[in-house]
């Protein structure tokens, strides 16, 4: 029993798990589905542009996130955010906040493009800035449809877009770079597949869930951007956190430099979608949750964070372990010599998904502003992290500092997280996940040189010590996990209280 907050009653906590399941379970498979066809059309890009074409790529869409930031400025969030709590919202919030992202996005990128004119960037790589600044700016839009299928529960739909937007561009730039396109068909590619997931999305959420209503009124532009601006700030900062060492590194080193941290990040980046799947879930349910609640906002946050912990944990060591032969693997020998880069990213792996979580818990309590702050702070020492350690260590010095940052920020967020829940058990938080992991790692340490042997074992060695860490010392805390997913089934009877 937590103390000082009353148990769950049966019948909401049921009702709760039921929806956090079903609606990550839909996150899951569109994310994962997405990431498997992301993943192979950058392993063959990798391989047939070469170092430098994918180091053009690697940058171009780094920039080109970075410039666009702007267009999403946190108005994702205050549509989810309002909408799930009061549903009629959506006639006010989405074709407004479509507007003004769109108003936002363009210009800005126009912009960059003649800054980077001026400063005598090759005209391949202005074009594939220019290509993939247009296909983010359609996946932001494409993200307000996200956010009204997010505050309706409605995360199927999620997935239907993402996994065709995704195979889709994979399928046509296998097959076009197998047949001799270089960078910039295939950032033509990826714009395809944006503009196809713009109007996807667009087809459902008007024909499946909901339609509001197509009523701009600019002068309510201010007021939704002032009610945006601390998410909005806190995404700016949290896209150059995470993007600024891509641009830092191509300033200070090589293409082919930048290349090989392209492919060890991308690895990273490939697991983000366990943390977005439960944090698209858990949301709408933080919205509508506070301290006195059945199930209160403590308990449904203290069983997100174990459940992002217990699916990426695991990863992280596995990564760090096997680096070099991942890398081999999936890109080939000449990326091997990126094998610290990847390990020193591995911490990130794990910390990523509390961020997330602990984000997405301060903005469904209205308390974005801290998110600003602590972004800000976290920019400023990522970018003077990265200027002491790109020059001397080269992608490695930019991989350092980014886990460096992510440990930092990590704290920050549960610190803040937990004042606004109350205590949680950390114990039966995390001691199932990391003795499984560190068993598991030493497993796959063991059979480090044949990666799916290491990774099968792993699996299973992680899964059978965490059961075991559970029914042992945690008994109800199984029976609890056990019965979310029987309600997620449906065919559950109660599940027990905290």
């Amino acid at each position: 029993m937590i103390e000082d907050v009353p148990s769950p009653q049966p019948d909401a906590a049921r009702t709760t798990a039921h929806r956090i399941v079903v609606n990550t379970f839909y996150r899951t498979v569109g994310d994962l589905g997405a990431k498997i066809a992301s993943v192979a059309l950058y392993v063959v890009m990798a391989r047939r542009l070469g170092e430098t074409q994918f180091g053009v790529f690697t940058f171009a869409i780094s920039f080109a996130t970075l410039v666009t930031t702007l267009g999403n400025f946190g108005q994702d969030r205050l549509l989810t955010r309002e909408v799930a709590r009061d549903t009629e919202q959506v006639h006010g919030y989405f074709a407004n906040l479509f507007g003004l992202a769109l108003a936002v996005s363009v210009p800005v990128l126009a912009v960059a493009t003649w800054i980077l004119t001026l400063t005598g960037t090759a005209a391949t790589t202005r074009s594939v800035v220019i290509l993939l600044g247009l296909a983010i700016i359609a996946e932001l839009l494409a993200n307000m449809c996200f956010a009204v299928f997010q505050s309706y529960e409605r995360l199927g739909f999620i997935a239907i877009v993402l996994i065709s937007q995704r195979l889709i561009t994979a399928v046509v730039g296998v097959v076009a770079l197998l047949h001799g396109a270089n960078v910039t068909a295939i950032a033509a590619i990826y714009l395809g597949g944006a503009a196809l997931s713009l109007v996807l999305s667009l087809l459902l959420l008007y024909g499946r869930v909901v339609r509001p209503r197509l009523q701009i009124q600019v002068r309510t532009w201010p007021r939704l951007m002032k009610a945006a601006i601390p998410i909005g700030i806190a995404s700016v900062f949290s896209a150059i956190f995470f993007r600024v060492d891509t641009v830092m590194l191509a300033a200070f080193k090589s293409q082919a430099a930048v290349g090989l941290y392209g492919a060890a990040y991308r690895l990273l980046e490939a697991t983000l979608f366990l943390s977005w799947s439960v944090g698209a879930a858990v949301y709408p349910v933080f919205a509508r949750l506070n301290r006195a609640t059945q199930p209160s906002v403590q308990d449904v946050y203290e069983r997100s964070i174990k459940l992002v912990v217990a699916l990426t944990l695991p990863i992280a060591v596995g990564t760090a372990v096997m680096a070099g032969h991942v890398l081999g693997l999936f890109y080939g020998s000449d990326y091997v010599p990126g094998h610290n880069a990847l390990v020193l990213l591995a911490p990130t792996i794990a910390l990523y998904p509390v961020v997330y979580i602990s984000t997405h818990l301060l903005v469904s309590q209205n308390r974005e502003r801290v998110l600003t702050y602590v972004f800000a702070v976290i920019m400023v020492e990522n970018v003077l992290a990265n200027l002491v350690l790109i020059p001397a260590f080269s992608l490695n010095g930019a991989a350092l500092s980014t886990s460096i940052s992510e440990l930092l920020v990590t704290v920050a967020f549960v610190y803040y997280a937990l004042r606004s829940t109350g205590r949680i058990n950390w114990a039966r938080t995390l001691f199932g996940p990391v003795v499984a992991s560190a068993t598991a790692g030493a497993v796959m340490y063991a059979a480090r040189t044949n990666v799916w042997l290491g990774a099968g074992l792993g699996v299973l060695v992680y899964a059978g010590v965490l059961v075991g860490i559970e029914r042992t010392v945690y008994p109800d805390e199984l029976a609890f996990m056990r019965s979310i997913v029987r309600a997620g089934r449906g065919d559950g009877d109660v599940i027990p209280e905290v």
